[in-house]
This record gives C-alpha cells, structure tokens and sequence, in this order.
C-alpha cells in the first residue's frame, strides 16, 4: 500500500540542486532550491506549498547542552510523539529554541518576573532572551524529562512551490530568502531558511517534509481564463508554477506578472525563464525595481499606471492572484485595485470595496500572503 507522508510522518527528501539567485553587489542572499521527491508517490499542483522541518544550527544546540550541563546522550522522551531519542538529536529537531514559554518561567525563573506588576518586565525579558540564555541565568535542577516537557515545538516552514509537476512530477523547486535579525544583542538567522540554503547538505541531509496543498490559490480551471499575478521578491514563486503549468498545458488565456525587488541588475529572480515567455508572446511582464529609480516604484504603482487594461482584463472575468509580504504589499495593492475599480468602473468607495468583496466570494481574488 502507498505511504501517506504527512505532518507525523514527513517524507525525508534531498536537496539535489541549490544556487544564489541574487548576483554579486545585491543586499539579498534568495536561493533556488531543488528537493527530490522520488518514492514518495507525492501529487503537487501548481500552487501548492510545502512543508519542512528545519534543523537548528548546532552551536545553538551545543550551547543549550552546556546550559543546562548535559553532554546530549542522554535518552529522553518526546512528549508530542511519545518516541525516545538522545537529547541531543531531540533539541535539534523538536525544540524551539528562541522562545522562553511560560511554563517554564513558573517552575524554574525568576519569581519576581511572574508578579503581576512585573508583566512589562517580563515581557522585555521574553522578548531579549532565549532557552539559551534562560538556563545560562537560571541553573535548574529540575529532572530533565520535566525540563524538556516545557520546550516549544520547533515548528514546520512552509514555502510555495515554484514548479509544475507537468515539468517537475518527482521534485519541487523552492524560492526561499534568507534573513537574519537581532534578538537581545544577538545576530540570529532564519532557522528555515539557513537550514536549507546553508546547513543542509545536497544529496546527504534528509529533509523531513510534507505535502501543504493550497486549493485557495489555485489556477482557473478553464485555461481560456486570463490570469494577472502579483508577487514581489519571493512572490513570484508560485507563479513560475503557474507559468510552466500553462505553458505544458498549451492554455490560451492572457498571463500577466507583475514583479517587483531592489535592483534589475541583482534581484531579477528567474530573468531568463521569464523574459523567454515574454519573447514568445506567452507573457506581459511588468517590472518594478525599487532601488532603481530616485521616485520608488512597487508593484502597486504599476498597476495604477495600467489601471485601464487591468480594470478591463478584470471585466472580462481574468483572476487576479496576490502572493508575499502581508504586512504592506497585499494593503497597498488591495487599495490599488480598489482605486481602478472606483476610477474605471465609476464606482463610488462603498461600491468599489463590495467589486473586491465580489470577486472574493467568486474566488477570482485569490491571496496566498505571509
């Protein structure tokens, strides 16, 4: 019978290819990652995302270890999964390791933090310090099993497919970006993200991963149906899925992108792919690099200066797809699309939120944001 890989069982994939996509003198590191997926019998569509469970970096883990004066062959007991395992292997694996969870400031940090006087303080404290620096400050002697019962989970990341399986069925292809941040005076990286583009190591690293299917972002299924796809930076992932996807299938309807990151010359991801569909006509490609120009330029204002053709490409029933950033872009380009719709369509604001509410509940505005 076919093993069903999913979140309790994920499916141990290799990566088979990884290059930087950004070029020399770009402020971004976003790679082109490959996982090989044979034997897996796992069915993607173009749209679809997928799940990984990273690994953290072993410094931090080796820090923990020493935190808390243990050498890591230890065998303990996952509580989520009831498995045994070194404790070594289970802080690697299973642990969120940023996070102080509350539990564990009740039974071995500081008293005077749980008061509730003190919430602003314990707060700051959460937000400046990690499990790491909690047992370098609050040396326990609680049973380890009990410590460990109070970890947070390290949890699954998920990223967009940025293939077909027309012209992928056995692997994925993944945009992902890396990042780092600072926390308490400390320079941390994505776990993720710095687990695929740098730790893990082609074709030797098992990569836990599972199937997340998004049949909320999904092509139309008649291919005569125009699309318009909106998805700066690592936006565009699951468009270059849907690109392959129309292509292979042969669909007649209008693709329309529109693109947008710091500068052409080092942030174009995919230049080649896309600028080929544009030759032969399979693409209207609309580009909007930020560091360019003296004026910025994002995705919404070039889809202002088309206003016209997007409002009459919507009118004849094209979907419209949002993919990226929540926290700015997908507001600025709602309200973008509200404005054309209110210029255009000569509706008034009341009448052009409802136009959105509409092709909402017609599924035509499809969102996949994070």
């Amino acid at each position: 019978s076919m093993t069903e890989y999913n979140k309790e069982n994920p499916f141990p994939a290799k990566i088979t290819e990884r290059y930087l996509l950004n070029k020399e003198g770009s402020s971004k590191k976003t790679y082109h990652v490959t996982l090989d997926f044979t034997g897996s019998n796992i069915e993607y569509r173009a749209g679809d995302a997928i799940a990984i469970f990273p690994e953290n970096n072993p410094e931090d883990v080796f820090a923990l270890l020493k935190a808390l004066n243990q050498s890591g062959n230890e065998t303990v007991i996952d509580p989520r999964s009831g498995s045994e395992m070194s404790l070594e292997h289970f802080i690697k694996t299973k642990v969120n390791l940023i996070r102080i969870p509350t539990p564990l400031l009740k039974q071995a940090g500081d008293p005077e933090l749980l008061k509730e006087e003190n919430k602003e303080l314990r707060t700051q404290f959460i937000a400046n310090h990690d499990l790491i620096d909690f047992f370098e400050m609050h040396p326990t002697s609680l049973p380890l099993q009990e410590i460990i019962s109070y970890f947070a989970p390290l949890l699954p990341r998920f990223y967009s497919i940025a293939s077909s399986p027309k012209v992928s069925p056995n692997s994925v292809d993944l945009l992902i970006a890396t990042f780092s941040y600072e926390q308490g005076g400390k320079v941390r990286e994505g776990i993720g993200s710095q687990f695929l583009c740098h730790a893990a190591s082609i074709q030797k690293t098992s990569i836990p991963t599972y199937l997340h299917p998004t049949p909320h972002f999904s092509l139309p299924k008649d291919p005569n149906t125009s699309i318009i796809m909106i998805g700066p930076g690592t936006g565009v992932a699951p468009y270059r899925a849907f690109l392959q996807e129309r292509e292979a299938l042969g669909a007649k309807g209008k693709n329309w992108l529109f693109f947008g990151e710091r500068n052409r010359a080092y942030d174009y991801y995919y230049e080649a792919y896309l600028e080929s569909l544009v030759k032969k006509g399979f693409l209207k490609l609309d580009l909007a690099f930020s560091r360019d120009k003296k004026e910025k330029c994002y995705v919404q204002h070039l889809l202002l200066k088309q206003g016209k053709e997007v409002w009459d490409e919507l009118q004849n029933g094209a979907y419209l797809y949002i993919c990226g950033d929540a926290r700015h872009m997908a507001k600025d380009v709602i309200s973008a699309i509200q404005t054309i719709a209110e210029t255009y369509g000569s509706l008034s604001p009341e009448e052009g939120k409802s136009y959105l509410k509409t092709m909402r509940c017609e599924k035509r505005l499809l969102m996949d944001v994070y």
